[in-house]
Formats: C-alpha cells, sequence, structure tokens
C-alpha cells in the first residue's frame, strides 16, 4: 500500500455517555471499548462526554482509559460538570482545552464544547451542576468558539469530522437538545464547505453523544450522528422498574428509571478518503428487564427510535 494510500484510511474508536458514576459496571464497559481498540490498532479513541467525575476514586477508572497504547481525545459533556467547575476535570482528565483540533492522515478532527449557558448577553461555563437552574439558557457554543472555528476549518484542506457532546443538528427545546446556536454553527461549515469547492465537502460529518440514541440526519450533504450511549437510555420518572438488586438500585438510583443496556455500545469508525466513505462498525446488545416501549414509553427521541444499539452503517461523502 503506497504511502498517500495509507493516509487515507483513518481508524477511530468513539464511545460516548458512560456515566461511570451513574451506572452499574461502568469499568466493565470501558474495559471491553479498549480492548477491542487496542486489538483493532486505531488510530486513536474519543469519548463523547459524561465520563466521570474528577474525585479521587475515579482515578483507577481513568487509568483503564489510559491503556490504550495511541491517541485519546476527551469531549466534555454536561454531566461533567456536575460537582466541579470546567477547569477541574478538565485538568483530571489531562485536557489542555475544552475546543481545540488535531489531525489524523487525511483527516482533521475538531472537538467543540457546547457547555455554555448565555445569561444576560454573557457566556458562562458550566459549573457545580448550575446549567440545571437555567434550562432556557442552556447549550450553546461560545461566540469565542465559533469564531476560532471558521478561522481553523479555513485553515485547512483536509476532510473534516467534527465532534461534541450535545448535537450541532438543531436548536435546544424539549423535541432535540442541540445547541441553541446551531443556526450559527451550520452557517460556518456551509461558509467552509462552499469555500472548498468541487464536488467534496470539508466538513462530512458532526458525531455527537448527549441523547443516548442511535441515528443520522443529513442537513446541508453533513451526516449529523447520534452516537448511543454505552449505558443506558434515560425514560423518566414516570416510567420506573426494578431491575437490579437493591443494594445496586440504592448505590445508582438513575437505573430505575431508565432502561440499561446488557452489553457496552461503543463503535470502530473508518474514514477512507479515496473511496470518500465512512464506515460504522457498531454493536447490538439488549435492554435491562423491560424495553422502553414495554414500559409505555414512546419509544423516540429527537426523531429517533429507542433502541439498544450503534447501528452499522456506511455513508458516502
Amino acid at each position: 500500500m503506497s504511502a498517500k494510500a495509507n493516509e487515507a484510511i483513518i481508524r477511530f474508536g468513539v464511545m460516548a455517555d458512560v456515566h461511570h458514576d451513574f451506572s452499574y459496571r461502568a469499568e466493565e464497559r470501558l474495559a471491553a471499548f479498549i480492548e477491542e481498540a487496542n486489538r483493532e490498532k486505531v488510530d486513536f479513541i474519543v469519548q463523547l462526554g459524561d465520563f466521570c467525575f474528577p474525585i479521587e476514586e475515579n482515578r483507577p477508572f481513568l487509568e483503564l482509559w489510559n491503556r490504550f497504547a495511541g491517541p485519546k481525545y476527551h469531549v466534555l459533556g454536561n454531566h461533567d460538570m456536575d460537582r466541579n467547575d470546567k477547569r477541574t476535570v478538565m485538568d483530571f482528565w489531562g485536557m489542555e482545552r475544552n475546543y481545540y483540533s488535531f489531525d489524523c492522515g487525511a483527516c482533521h478532527f475538531v472537538v467543540l464544547d457546547a457547555n455554555y449557558m448565555l445569561l444576560d448577553g454573557v457566556f458562562e461555563d458550566y459549573a457545580f451542576g448550575n446549567y440545571h437552574k437555567h434550562r432556557e439558557a442552556i447549550n450553546y457554543l461560545s461566540q469565542e468558539q465559533l469564531d476560532w472555528l471558521k478561522e481553523d476549518l479555513a485553515a485547512t484542506d483536509k476532510t473534516t469530522i467534527i465532534f461534541s457532546h450535545q448535537n450541532l443538528e438543531g436548536p435546544y427545546n424539549d423535541f432535540n437538545y442541540g445547541i441553541h446556536n446551531a443556526d450559527a454553527f451550520r452557517r460556518i461549515v456551509a461558509e467552509a464547505n462552499a469555500a472548498a469547492g468541487g464536488d467534496r465537502n470539508k466538513v462530512i460529518a458532526c458525531m455527537n453523544g448527549h441523547n443516548h440514541i442511535d441515528g443520522v440526519k443529513v442537513i446541508d450533504d453533513v451526516f449529523y450522528i447520534h452516537i448511543n450511549s454505552m449505558s443506558y437510555f434515560y425514560m423518566g420518572r414516570d416510567y420506573k422498574r426494578v431491575r437490579y438488586s437493591e443494594e445496586v438500585s440504592e448505590r445508582y438510583p438513575i437505573l430505575a428509571v431508565s432502561a440499561p443496556y446488557r452489553d457496552p455500545l461503543y463503535a470502530i469508525v473508518t474514514v477512507d478518503t479515496l473511496a470518500r466513505t465512512l464506515t460504522i462498525r457498531g454493536r447490538e446488545t439488549e435492554f435491562v428487564g423491560p424495553s422502553p416501549l414495554e414500559c409505555g414509553h414512546k419509544n423516540s427521541s429527537g426523531g429517533h427510535p429507542v433502541t439498544a444499539l450503534i447501528s452499522n452503517r456506511k455513508l458516502r461523502f
């Protein structure tokens, strides 16, 4: 294989929303992902947020993550700032910046941080769970970050994928849970793609966690890909069920109002910039106990069905 062809194919592992501090068997789930990523010898791994709190009890969990032999990248999730400020969790994980970019082979990757509130015209970081008090003002990309993104995309000619926790496809509301300023974000992407010229977009895909669903939407020829939670789908208090022992339920109370996945969900992604394909090799499992549909849940979220899987997909760009 030529050096050019070798550089054209990038493989990475992706996971989202393991929720170590909320979920049962989170260590086993992460260990399975790391073992497969090492076995597959992917170029890098990335987790899309809601990972773990920055407390000493979680050092062994972080050490599991660091067992991957190659580059490792973090995306901040909203729950990662439930008990601390943003800088504290970044220091614990080893993140220098909350938004940044990196190159791998023929691809450029961008990590964004939508964990900002807009209060009285000022962007404020999520910290100590403050976002719970201002639901109408959450899920923003800061203006500074949008300005940086525009410059970052202009500075590369590589095929680009954007990672975030919250989805970037549409505005935040009771249905979507995206970002409030999605229109501003998508304008920047559209301008970057138009400037690239020809029939090939610069930005081909955006990948997010947060919604705990599996699905893809296409907007302006860009794939918006939801990566399902590694651990569970949250249903709400109206759907309470006993699924584990009393001891487990007491330690992880969110599981009683959720539909946990029996096995961990994650994906291996292959981007072939010559063949112009993005291939997702996902995983399928089953719910522990009754499914959301069996519990009377509407069985959809954000326009996607609720499932215990990450679908296998082959997308052409």
